[in-house]
């Protein structure tokens, strides 16, 4: 990933925080065509003494899975909160452009199929439903219902090697300009653009 060193972020609990906060990844390996093969899926991380692997699974006639039998390079490609940045929410002091606020992490590394499927799953359920007041027990399932479930999907592990984070939140602006920007995002009536308001305000608050 270009990083420009403005932009550019390591700090594990950062990189930590985007990904569990915007799961839902892109998985990219190259196919047997010599093309790049993407998955839109998603993806938790965890972190051990061992270092830090993404889980996940695949439908067993995803092309991809060959991939993952085949231990393969993969990159997987997590998005935070972006919007479009409009030059009028700047002081008109000169010339301005627009522009496009975001934030990405890009995992590196190789995968392996996982040796407990079901337990991959277990992982992912119990993540994604803790935040419910009534969460959904996978273990409540039938035994035989889960294995014939299983038999459609191959689950992964990508075994983290490299992992770089990147925040374009108008840090390379004035201060002026990047609260305007803030405003601007926050008198939006789409979502996605006043969560970008909050990641830049967090952004800055961190910084003082």
């Amino acid at each position: 990933m270009y990083r420009p060193p403005a932009f550019a972020f390591d700090d594990e609990a950062e990189i930590d925080r985007l990904m569990q906060r915007y799961p839902f990844g892109v998985l990219v390996t190259e196919g047997s065509d010599g093309f790049p093969h993407a998955t839109h899926l998603p993806m938790l991380a965890q972190r051990s003494e061992s270092g830090l692997r993404l889980i996940g699974h695949i439908a067993r006639a995803n092309p991809q899975c060959d991939a993952i039998r085949g231990g393969a390079p993969a990159l997987a490609v997590f998005t935070g909160a972006h919007a479009y940045i409009s030059p009028s929410w700047y002081e008109p002091l000169y010339p301005q452009v627009p522009t496009w606020n975001y934030s990405a992490v890009h995992a590196r590394g190789h995968l392996r199929e996982a040796s407990e499927p079901q337990a991959i799953l277990a992982h992912l359920t119990a993540h994604f439903e803790a935040s419910f007041e009534r969460p959904w027990e996978f273990a409540k399932l039938d035994a035989s219902f889960v294995e014939n479930q299983v038999r459609g999907i191959v689950a992964f592990e990508l075994l983290v090697e490299r992992i770089d984070g990147k925040a374009k939140l108008s840090q390379n602006r004035e201060a002026r300009d990047a609260a305007g920007a803030i405003a601007g995002l926050r008198a939006s009536g789409e979502p996605l653009d006043r969560a970008c308001a909050a990641e830049m305000q967090r952004f800055y608050e961190r910084r003082r």
